[in-house]
């Protein structure tokens, strides 16, 4: 019920509520309790008849908001050192990533911010950012044409890889051409492990087919896992007998995605756009310095930034509810973490994982991530 309609219905009581016994009353106020949701004293007063209602007017008490200025200062520390993450991929790292900047001496957030960051919700982490959020959408400029070797020969993956085995991955090249693809330029080979979502990207000048398996060994030897399968789009630097019998001796399933239908490969799509277009956007990169610069990142800042620190989230189940997609999704976490629950890696490899770990700092490597990217 609107103000207006609970005035109208107080004005129309109020002449009853005058003529009548004490018993009536109370009636009568029973039912503008139950009708308006007004608090009793406040309606009796109201049908007072030294009250004018015409003078009344709606209550607007403005909440108190909870997260004030001094939470959101840190937050936006925090959100721009991590790259920017959405609420939900930022809500569940929150007080780890807070542990790991305080160890690194890089941020000291007072107890009183802390508690707060254990309550604050990932839909009000958006909300108290929103004002500092660049939305930036770019168009991609795409050079990779089918090839048609060896079609007969590589399956195509139609449905999702068992995503309960780590190894498998999707495989995408990214081309630093800017506005024109003619000539030589830099491009881009990128890995990324459907289970773990751990991704490794390798730069190359051109896409010679000797280049691309050379970069896809040096990728497979940083993995921290076997690399048991790759499912490549149907471009010509990845059908190719070469990268064929590369994958047939060293035990490696090769599939593909079907031609022009790029949600085959959704995962690698995702990641050309976080991993290497955020990182070396969309201008010509064409020169030895670059590529340098480019496999520089690739191999060491870049790929511990955004493999240790920058949590996903993955869908565990998708349903049609009426017209509608409902879509459940885990709770978000770093490649890391998602390697170290596989029980398919090496205890090893595990504890050299959590050594690495340990002696990363995130803000460091973002200042010098930022540092090599103005060199580019």
């Amino acid at each position: 019920m609107s103000f207006t309609s609970k005035k109208e219905l107080i004005a129309k009581t109020k002449e009853r509520y005058l003529g009548a016994k004490r018993q009536e009353k109370s009636i009568l106020l029973d039912e503008l309790v139950a009708n308006t949701e007004m608090h009793r004293k406040y309606l009796v007063s109201l049908l007072s008849p030294k009250k004018d209602l015409s003078y009344i007017s709606p209550i607007n008490r403005k909440r108190r908001q909870q997260y004030g200025s001094d939470v959101v200062l840190y937050l936006k520390k925090i959100w721009k050192i991590f790259d920017y993450p959405c609420g939900q991929r930022l809500k569940p790292m929150l007080m780890e990533y807070v542990r790991v900047l305080e160890k690194c001496g890089e941020l000291i957030v007072p107890i009183s911010v802390k508690k707060k960051f254990m309550t604050i919700s990932s839909s009000t982490i958006d909300r108290r950012l929103k004002k500092t959020r660049e939305d930036e959408k770019r168009k991609v400029f795409s050079t990779t044409k089918p090839g048609g070797m060896l079609k007969s020969q590589i399956p195509i993956k139609t449905s999702s890889w068992d995503e309960k085995r780590i190894g498998f991955g999707e495989l995408d090249t990214v081309a630093h051409c800017g506005d024109s693809a003619s000539g030589e330029f830099i491009s881009s080979l990128t890995y990324t492990d459907i289970l773990t979502q751990w991704t490794e990207s390798e730069a190359t000048m051109g896409k010679a087919q000797e280049r691309i398996m050379t970069a896809l060994d040096r990728i497979k030897k940083r993995i921290p896992f076997d690399m048991l399968g790759i499912d490549p789009d149907n471009g010509g630097e990845f059908i190719n007998w070469q990268l064929y019998k590369y994958c047939m001796t060293r035990n490696i399933e090769f599939t593909r995605g079907r031609p022009y239908k790029k949600n085959d490969n959704a995962h690698i799509e995702q990641k050309n756009w976080t991993h290497i277009r955020k990182l070396a956007g969309y201008k010509r990169l064409n020169t030895e310095k670059q590529l340098k610069i480019l496999n520089d990142l690739y191999r060491n800042e870049w790929r511990l930034y955004k493999n240790f620190f920058q949590a996903n989230k993955k869908l565990v189940e998708k349903k049609r509810v009426g017209t509608r997609i409902v879509k459940k999704y885990d709770t978000p976490k770093t490649p890391y973490q998602r390697v170290l629950e596989s029980k398919e890696v090496l205890e090893e490899k595990r504890e050299e994982l959590r050594k690495v770990y340990e002696m990363l700092n995130p803000a460091e490597l973002k200042r010098s991530i930022d540092k090599k990217i103005s060199r580019l």
